[in-house]
């Protein structure tokens, strides 16, 4: 999940929300930047909340360049909702986002579109807007497949986004216009490849890095007596822990008895025995002279 301020973005594929590399901020360019695996024929949305931006925000939505309208968050009632874009409307039906594959061509006619730098990217503008007319005719936008030189620079990206079967809404998409105001708040951008790709071009750690080195013992098959073996080695030192056990404990308790047990005196302390009267010592008194000369 990226992050701006009070606004948070992410893609879901197939209802999952997809892992994030290599996530870079902007900040001079108000923009957040990551990487995510894509899979043909693999369903997606674009999501965002906002949790406290305290004005009505309009979220739009360009895939491979091309825009496919928003939604708007209304700060009076929509705060820390989750906001879903995953096609394109025609108020009654939608037609969701696909990851589909690239056709290549050797046609030198195809090299150097300008229509082909955005491919790969996946884009949502937060922008504050101002509601000016409600219950306004939706826009259709549509996406067509495209077909670039295998010797152009592009060929790199193998996969586009595509428009899956229309499916039928349970309720009609109810659209406003709106007036941008300001400057974009944000861009979130995702740019997809297959997860190959990102491994190949060490944007993901590639799968050796995770996999264990293998031993270069035979691999030992166990037998039914080692099995038994172990299970009565078990045991047996289960009973020496068991016994241990019960020795510390009858210590512990042995130890808690003698530190509370109060101290008993003999009959022979509790005597009282008489002071022995000391013989008082005659002291001779001889004459003091007095010189009264």
């Amino acid at each position: 999940m990226l992050h701006w301020n009070e606004f948070r973005a992410w893609v879901n594929i197939d209802g999952i929300a997809a892992p994030e590399y290599g996530v870079e901020v902007l900040e001079k360019e108000n923009t957040v930047v990551c990487w995510i695996p894509s899979e043909l024929g693999k369903k997606f949305s674009i999501c965002w909340r906002n949790s406290s931006f305290p004005h009505d925000v309009g979220g739009y939505v360009q895939v491979d360049g091309t825009a496919c309208g928003g939604h708007i968050c209304y700060h009076q009632r929509d705060l820390n909702d989750t906001f879903e874009k995953s096609g394109v409307t025609s108020g009654a039906t939608l037609k969701p986002f696909v990851f589909s594959s690239i056709e290549l061509t050797e046609d030198d006619t195809f090299l150097g579109y300008s229509s082909l730098q955005d491919l790969g990217r996946i884009e949502l503008t937060l922008k504050r807007v101002k509601v000016f007319r409600t219950n306004v005719a939706p826009v259709v936008y549509s996406l067509s497949n495209r077909t670039i030189n295998e010797r152009s620079k592009k060929a790199v990206v193998t996969q586009q986004i595509t428009l899956a079967k229309p499916e039928r809404l349970d309720q009609p998409v109810r659209c406003v216009s709106v007036q941008p105001v300001g400057p974009d708040i944000v861009k979130f951008c995702f740019k997809y490849r297959p997860i190959d790709v990102l491994r190949a071009n060490e944007v993901v750690l590639p799968l050796s890095k995770f996999k264990r080195k293998a031993s270069a013992e035979p691999h030992h098959t166990r037998t039914p007596d080692e099995d038994l073996a172990d299970a009565e080695e078990e045991k047996v030192l289960r009973d020496k822990l068991n016994d241990i056990q019960q020795k510390l404990r009858a210590l512990e308790e042995k130890r808690l008895k003698k530190k509370i047990q109060p101290r008993i005196k003999s009959e022979e302390d509790c005597v009282v025995r008489p002071r022995l009267e000391r013989k008082k010592k005659k002291i001779k008194l001889e004459p003091t002279e007095i010189d009264l000369t």
